[in-house]
């Protein structure tokens, strides 16, 4: 059975193309019931590590900036993509992805001028009409409007990231955190640039979520990470840049090993932290990949550039997390642009901070992880997501709508929601009420039946193999957490049902 991840998150409400009743509008999804708490989900993960286990200060800052900002950045100069329009139809394509979809080959840190050719030589036309393409040209992908009415009004910008709207408020967050180095900084927060053709679903979006986490440091200590020995054995598929030509593929290599020759401490714990997130989120490790930013791919302001890129069997590879060594250049920038000091004073030392960013997107990884846990056994379509990220943990059931049995499962409901569980109710047919339930993640059902009136135990059910055990009511709340956590096997929770 060939399952389409995109066509289920429509019909059970994960999520779907927005304005849908005015013909929507390319690159803007609505997340539904169930997405919407998937999407919590993983940004608790997320946020967890992050603010308790890294001990990062949470910060949110406005969508809606001023354009300062932006020129200080150099997003006003340079965040740009190459755009193409057909000269039949005006038709809008992004001149590299139409030559990668045509060519099969990458259109990385190719020029104006290169493009042009190659589109030329390979004869592309335009996808909508077949009418020919005229030159492609740099386009600014930010969304600008104004703050405030008439002749007072100023140009502002939806932000195209989180991350400036960290930068900016720096020296405060410096004393926040007691003047001390290093210091992180997470945002979680929308993001919006005006794609030239959004498409591949949420993996390319005009408005998106983030997670950006800056690491701001004294530029001396900024190769050596203090946890980094805790990790450094772990093994992943890694694509430095001189590997990456034509018919290279990744090699196996310890975090020991890369750093010895490909980049620094803080980076490759940075990683291994990401592929654990990753991991603990469904996302098996063999579907993931650590890649290294070319030198004419990599932002100049950058050092180095790091990807965690997801292996999609549906879009390819899937950019899930970038890390990187962005040197002094933001706080630089906002110093001579504000014309306010970004310097700092540690043991006699005045410098300007260096920064690691840690820059997550919340879609793609969402996707991924309902592609990664996509499953068929038989006629049954259902997604095995962990406990710690399913939108439901546990869903509970009367078996009929009759005879007290619904007041009794209220109860356990009630129960189970009071302890903290995402626990939902519902009620009808038990088997149509199982599959819906297995096809929306839900790693376990409870029903309750006429037994449970004299042995107050209710059915215990797994999603992933449809095992049943008889749980005491009184006993559900801790077996469910032991056997969540790993720490109890689902077959020993109960009195299995054969």
């Amino acid at each position: 059975m060939t399952v389409n991840v995109l066509d289920i998150a429509k019909r059970r409400g994960f999520f779907w193309p927005s304005f849908e009743i005015y013909g929507s509008c390319a690159g803007f999804y609505t997340y539904g019931p169930l997405g919407a708490l998937l999407k919590l989900r993983i940004e608790e993960l997320l946020r967890d590590h992050y603010v308790n286990k890294e001990g990062c200060l949470l910060i949110e800052a406005p969508i809606l900036t001023p354009e300062d900002p932006w020129v200080a950045s150099g997003h006003v100069e340079s965040f740009t993509d190459m755009n193409v329009e057909c000269t039949k139809c005006g038709e809008p394509h992004r001149a590299d992805h139409l030559l990668e979809d045509k060519t099969r080959k990458t259109a990385e840190g190719m020029s104006l001028n290169e493009i042009m050719a190659a589109i030329s030589k390979h004869d592309i036309k335009c996808t909508k009409c077949g009418g020919t393409l005229g030159e492609p040209y740099d386009y600014n992908m930010m969304f600008k409007t104004y703050i405030g009415p008439g002749k007072n009004k100023i140009t502002g910008c939806l932000r195209p990231e989180t991350a400036q709207t960290t930068y900016m408020p720096f020296r405060r967050l410096f004393e926040i955190g007691r003047k001390r180095l290093p210091l992180g900084v997470v945002q979680f927060g929308k993001a919006h640039r005006n794609e030239i053709s959004p498409r591949q679903g949420l993996v390319r979006l005009r408005e998106f979520s983030q997670a950006e986490v800056q690491f701001f440091m004294d530029p001396a200590s900024s190769g050596k990470h203090p946890k980094f020995g805790s990790v450094k054995r772990r093994k992943f598929m890694v694509l430095t840049k001189g590997d990456q030509k034509p018919g290279r593929k990744p090699a196996e290599m310890t975090l020991e090993a890369l750093v010895k020759k490909h980049t620094t401490e803080w980076i490759a714990y940075h990683l291994a932290t990401a592929v654990q997130l990753f991991e603990r989120m469904g996302i098996p490790k063999k579907y993931l990949r650590v890649r290294q930013h070319k030198d004419d791919e990599r932002s100049f302001y950058s050092s180095d550039t790091w990807d965690v890129e997801y292996m999609s069997d549906t879009f390819g590879k899937i950019e899930l997390v970038g890390i990187a060594a962005r040197t002094d250049y933001d706080l630089k920038r906002h110093q001579e642009f504000s014309k306010q000091k970004m310097q700092v004073n540690l043991d006699g030392k005045t410098f300007i901070p260096h920064v690691i960013e840690v820059a997550y997107g919340i879609d793609r990884p969402l996707y991924s992880v309902m592609e990664s846990n996509v499953k068929v056994d038989g006629d049954r379509v259902f997604f095995s997501f962990p406990p710690s990220v399913s939108p439901y943990q546990v869903a509970v059931f009367p078996l009929v709508r009759k005879d007290g049995l619904p007041k009794l499962a209220r109860d356990v409901y009630d129960t189970l929601n009071g302890a903290g569980f995402y626990a939902l109710y519902d009620e009808g047919f038990i088997g149509r009420l199982y599959y819906r339930q297995d096809e929306a993640g839900t790693p376990f059902g409870v029903t309750v039946d006429y037994d449970t009136k004299k042995d107050k135990a209710v059915t215990l059910r797994n999603r992933d193999n449809q095992k049943q055990v008889r749980v005491k009511i009184k006993d559900l709340v801790e077996v469910l957490r032991k056997v969540m956590s790993g720490q109890l096997k689902f077959e020993k929770a109960g009195k299995l049902i054969k």
